[in-house]
């Protein structure tokens, strides 16, 4: 089966943040050109079954493109798609003009992803990020008045010396966005970060854990639905795109460094500047066993609300769930933190907090 969703990635940033482990490159546009037109050869060369459910431009900072690179990559775009399609693009607060987001509303885009990650000034400027949250909430105001109607908005938990005041701050301003999309990550501290390079650590289980609680607890009274571990969305808003991955579904990858699932094969492409422009696209691949197919397949949809059906788990592995895995899932129904209902498989709250541990004893 061909896939029926696309990520783009481009990979242009006009400054490294402290945080970021994503494949970038620092701007200057004697790349553009031909960056792009590498990018419409990798994808033409996929047998793209049209149109696609989903499109996901992410970066990188897509924002940042000029205009003229911007309309030309949708104007590419465009035959792969219809108004059914989900067309998603990843944004920076300071690179949404109004000009900007009439191009990107007219190309066909009809989400965005807004990199908000804190209101608090110290936080921004210790993360790197070069807007304030009075920019952020201007993009938003501006993005609803040219007419988008799907926005979801960005924040990063677990900061170096983040105080619980400053997270309910946070919450408070995401909430005050009115937006039907958030999605809420825990700072991540890899090796070639700045932050690694600087020393800072992960905040400890404990205080993260309760950061956490704290978020989940606000946007539910706030009518919000935790549909996943990070995301959360009102009236069923949800990212038709990551969900794909969720669902452990295949999907093609375009880009520097861009990953994709096509035919029990993983792929990343090479995350060399000069070896993509040439066409030298691929740079690793894995076909996957069952059982690793399987492991993925856990990793990905118990991190839904609602897990997975015994239906398309027999559909695709051509077992039953509990054939195999009876003694393991009855040990974690017994601890409430794996359940059973109307066909289907799915953690619980506490499930989910301790998913790692739940995987653990299921493989």
């Amino acid at each position: 089966m061909v896939p029926h969703s696309l990520y783009v990635h481009i990979p242009f940033c006009h400054h490294l943040c402290s945080y970021c482990d994503f494949s970038k490159v620092l701007y200057e546009e004697r790349w553009c050109f031909s960056y792009m037109e590498a990018l419409k050869k990798e994808i033409a060369s996929y047998p793209i079954k049209k149109p696609l459910r989903t499109i996901y431009i992410g970066g990188g900072t897509p924002s940042l493109l000029p205009s003229f690179a911007l309309q030309d990559l949708l104007f590419f775009l465009k035959p792969y798609s219809d108004e059914n399609t989900e067309w998603t693009l990843e944004a920076n607060p300071e690179d949404l003009t109004e000009e900007k987001l009439t191009l990107l509303l007219k190309g066909g885009v009809n989400r965005l992803s807004i990199g908000i990650e804190s209101s608090s000034p110290r936080l921004l400027s210790l993360m790197g990020r070069k807007h304030s949250f009075l920019d952020a909430k201007e993009a938003v105001q501006k993005a609803k008045r040219i007419g988008f109607k799907r926005i979801s908005c960005d924040m990063i938990y677990g900061l170096p010396e983040e105080s619980l005041e400053e997270l309910e701050n946070d919450i408070h301003n995401f909430l005050d966005l009115d937006v039907n999309h958030l999605s809420a990550y825990s700072l991540s501290v890899n090796p070639g970060t700045l932050f690694f390079n600087d020393g800072y650590k992960e905040m400890d289980e404990e205080s993260s854990g309760i950061q956490y609680e704290t978020i989940l607890e606000a946007f539910r009274q706030a009518g919000f639905r935790r549909y996943e571990i990070s995301n959360f969305a009102k009236e069923n808003d949800f990212s038709m795109h990551n969900l794909v991955y969720w669902h452990d579904e295949e999907y093609f990858g375009a880009g520097l460094g861009a990953s994709g699932y096509w035919k029990r094969t993983r792929y990343q492409n090479t995350k060399n500047l000069s070896k993509y422009l040439a066409g030298d696209y691929l740079g690793e691949k894995e076909t996957l066993s069952t059982e690793s197919e399987l492991e993925d397949f856990f990793l990905t949809n118990l991190r839904l609300d609602d897990g997975f059906a015994l239906k398309t788990f027999r559909n695709r592995f051509g077992f039953e769930f509990l054939s195999r895995y009876r003694k393991p899932f009855e040990n974690l129904s017994q601890k409430k933190l794996l359940l059973s209902k109307d066909g289907r498989v799915f953690a619980t709250d506490r499930g989910l907090e301790i998913l790692d541990s739940v995987l653990l004893e299921l493989f």
